[in-house]
């Protein structure tokens, strides 16, 4: 694991020395650079593989360079083709056997690939660029083509190479309605993301991307006959390889154990297969959110080596005042501070590889919302669409009314707007955004001096909950929890796998019958038949959790220190996007509710200091 950046044009040096600098973090093992002309290639090492100088990059075979940030798990397979082909290799390590499955293969080398990815190679001989994400997004890759070509591992690394840091109106607006940034945006309109599973040509100053896998073909993909049982053992061989084959490591190796489902499972498998293993669990004060005495069973069962964090508020406190030195564009998912911090305690006791388990409820129907959402919207959709029409301007009208708006009796302001948005929506895609969404439209563009509609898909391959799973699999596992993971673990110096995120386990899981994941109401029950075979029941059946934290109690005990000094009229103005007069009435209506002891959608206010927060770390100083 590691952090790369490249460049083509005249940038000054000095301003691609202070974006290297900006990510040295990922990789404190080596540094290395690369020029040719107006090309320029930057690689900071995480050692795992090949822990010697061999391994170092920019790595160069013929007229090939490489700077790779990530992991071939299967990259002996393919160095074993190579020899076949009659390749010679010098070291041990994978990043030779990329280059040199490029060499043979040029951009079908991808398909050969099972790991987690972002590499770029510069071509000397007809003078291009290409550049690769892995299929799910676990590993990140922005770009930009304001005032040349640059990319890098985090949006940071571009900033500094950047003229114009215009704010992108449908990204402001769809981080207050969903805490995250997703697909191809940022915050910025003149930086990208690569999408997962593309790849970026750049040739004569043109960018031309193509996909290379999607996941919405696998749930195309016709299902194969197999019966439960045949299901089972299909998809159990699959985890077994997905979680042994990322034990890959000349370096220590640990697990993230929640206690849930899928840490559970990946845990035990590993525990079988693989034999001792250290396991981490961070937990709250709050039993209400801490999933620390479960994960404390489940490693005494299994006899890992297990260590057990509680986050106290004070620390909490100081990671939330930090909270964009890890993070450089609006992200409001506040569980990003325990897992920096569980991070911080895996790299203390000498970690340098850990596994996650992200992934489980998109493939396997986790979430209890996507059951919840189809039933809404099949009542909805049994009103006629005039009186819906009728009913939605109702709503509107209440929500544009002076009355409500100082009435915070039961959030009744937030309550009518969402109803409105609801009754307007005609498909399940656009159904679903509303549904997720934290804050409504009405609500944001209240909120906003700018800004437009969000302009997230209303469409889904299928209508459906296969089609809502895999809609997740595009925004909010590669935006939200990947981008977590990745930042939390490399801010550390450590790496991230994501066993459950194997492209062959996905594509299993996409043509996998729903009722195998959705079993007379039980959700993932499929994994709950593997994990049985592991663990007693009584250790894991229960009621899903879900890694969330008490902000609520964190903010109306300690925390909204934050909001006293960042929360104010003159900070809201300088960052030239937010209503002053909206956001101090959302103040005030946070304020009556922690005087009167009221539960208050606290990720509304949290979303506003985040952005306020984001804004003088990388907008004001700037």
């Amino acid at each position: 694991m590691c952090g790369i950046l490249g460049t083509w044009g005249r940038y000054d040096t000095a301003l691609i020395n202070k974006a290297a600098a900006s990510i040295s973090h990922r990789g404190p093992d080596a540094h290395g650079v690369y020029t040719d002309g107006e090309i320029t290639l930057i690689h900071h090492r995480l050692s795992i593989l090949d822990l010697s100088e061999k391994g170092n990059q920019p790595y160069q075979f013929m007229h090939l360079t490489l700077t790779y940030n990530g992991e071939i798990y299967n990259f002996q397979d393919i160095r074993q083709e190579l020899v076949t082909e009659g390749y010679h290799f010098n070291s041990s390590s994978d990043t030779e056997v990329l280059i040199k499955a490029f060499h043979k293969w040029g951009v079908d080398a991808v398909q050969k690939f099972t790991g987690m990815f972002a590499f770029a190679i510069y071509d000397k001989s007809d003078h291009s660029i290409y550049v690769f994400r892995d299929r799910m997004g676990v590993k990140p890759l922005y770009y930009t083509t304001d005032n040349g070509f640059a990319f890098a591992s985090e949006l940071k690394a571009i900033m500094p190479l950047m003229t114009n840091k215009d704010i992108d109106g449908a990204a402001v607006t769809e981080y207050f309605r969903f805490g995250y940034i997703s697909r191809e945006k940022t915050i910025f309109s003149h930086a990208k993301k690569l999408l997962p599973g593309h790849y970026l040509h750049y040739r004569n100053g043109t960018a031309d991307i193509k996909c290379y896998w999607d996941v919405n073909e696998q749930f195309r993909k016709p299902a194969p006959v197999l019966t439960t049982v045949e299901w089972q053992e299909e998809l159990h061989k699959k985890l077994i390889d997905a979680c042994t084959i990322r034990m890959v490591s000349d370096v220590p190796v640990g697990i993230f154990l929640s206690g849930g489902i899928d840490s559970s499972l990946v845990t035990a498998i590993l525990r079988k297969h693989y034999g001792n293993i250290e396991t981490f669990t961070i937990g709250f004060r709050n039993e209400q959110f801490n999933e620390a005495p479960y994960a404390e069973k489940i490693a005494r069962q299994l006899d890992t080596k297990h260590t057990s964090y509680i986050l106290e508020i004070e620390q909490a406190y100081e990671a939330m005042e930090n909270f964009y030195d890890v993070y450089d564009e609006p992200f409001a998912d506040s569980s990003g501070v325990p897992t920096t911090i569980i991070s911080a305690l895996a790299a203390k006791a000498g970690i340098k590889v850990v596994l996650s388990a992200n992934g489980g409820d998109e493939l396997f129907a986790g979430y209890p919302h996507y059951v919840s959402t189809l039933n809404y919207y099949n009542r909805f959709m049994q009103i006629p669409a005039a009186l819906r029409k009728l009913m939605a301007l109702g709503s509107k009208t209440l929500f544009n009314s002076s009355a409500l708006k100082n009435l915070y009796f039961k959030n009744a302001e937030h309550r009518a707007s969402v109803v409105d948005e609801l009754l307007r929506q005609n498909t399940p895609g656009a159904f679903y955004n509303s549904f997720l969404a934290n804050q409504s439209r009405l609500e944001v563009s209240r909120l906003l001096t700018t800004g437009t509609d969000d302009q997230r898909s209303d469409t889904l391959v299928h209508a459906d909950m296969n089609g809502l799973m895999a809609y997740d699999m595009q925004h909010y596992l590669p935006d939200d929890l990947l981008v977590k993971m990745d930042r939390a673990t490399m801010h550390n110096s450590i790496e991230g796998r994501e066993p459950l995120l194997d492209h062959r386990l996905v594509e299993l899981a996409a043509q996998m019958p729903l009722d195998l994941k959705l079993h007379n109401g039980e959700s993932k029950w499929i994994l709950k038949e593997i994990l049985h075979q592991y663990l007693p029941g009584d250790l894991f059946m229960r009621p899903k959790m879900g890694f969330s934290i008490p902000i609520f109690h964190w903010f109306i005990h300690k925390m909204d220190d934050l909001f006293h000094e960042y929360i104010k009229p003159e900070t809201i103005a300088q960052t030239g996007v937010l209503n002053t007069g909206e956001v101090m009435h959302e103040f005030k209506k946070y304020e009556w509710y922690k005087k009167h002891h009221k539960e208050y959608n606290i990720e509304k206010m949290w979303r506003i200091l985040s952005f306020v927060m984001w804004h003088k770390k990388w907008m004001a100083q700037s």
